[in-house]
């Protein structure tokens, strides 16, 4: 594992537990009762310093976080990013799903089988578990490449 890769697998293990990215609660341009786990994946790789940050055009000259479903497209590109086929430690995971309120899901490898995410499943608290690994999971897995 790169040097990088442990730093993206640290800090998105020591957010574990913490609700900065709560689905009821508002954080940087994400309003409150919103998903917010492509906002976690940046706000990880930003802090264990991945440059340039992952971003996808938003305007003519703006430029936003992923989405969880395009992290999941492997036909965006993500500047800095490829698709893998194996994961390893520090790759971001996505799985993209027709939700009424978000593109999918997304989070970081930190382990064989094992992701950290902001899981919806308890309001968006940060989670370490299996997801993206289970049966009938059907994930990209990006790798950073510079």
């Amino acid at each position: 594992m790169s040097s990088l890769a442990g730093t993206i697998v640290r800090v998105a293990r020591s957010k574990v537990g913490k609700q900065d990215w709560m689905y009821v609660k508002e954080k940087d341009n994400f309003a409150k009762n919103t998903n917010k786990c492509n906002l976690f994946v940046y706000d990880v790789l930003v802090e264990a310093g991945v440059k340039p940050p992952p971003t996808v055009p938003r305007y003519i000259l703006l430029t936003r976080p992923p989405t969880a479903g395009e992290w999941a497209d492997p036909g965006v590109k993500i500047e800095g990013w490829t698709v893998v086929s194996t994961p390893a430690p520090g790759d971001v995971v996505a799985e993209a799903h027709n939700y009424s309120d978000a593109t999918g899901h997304v989070g970081i490898v930190v382990n064989t089988a094992q992701t950290v995410s902001a899981s919806s499943l308890v309001g968006g608290v940060i989670v370490e578990n299996d997801w993206g690994f289970r049966a009938g999971d059907k994930p990209t897995f990006r790798r950073y490449s510079r």
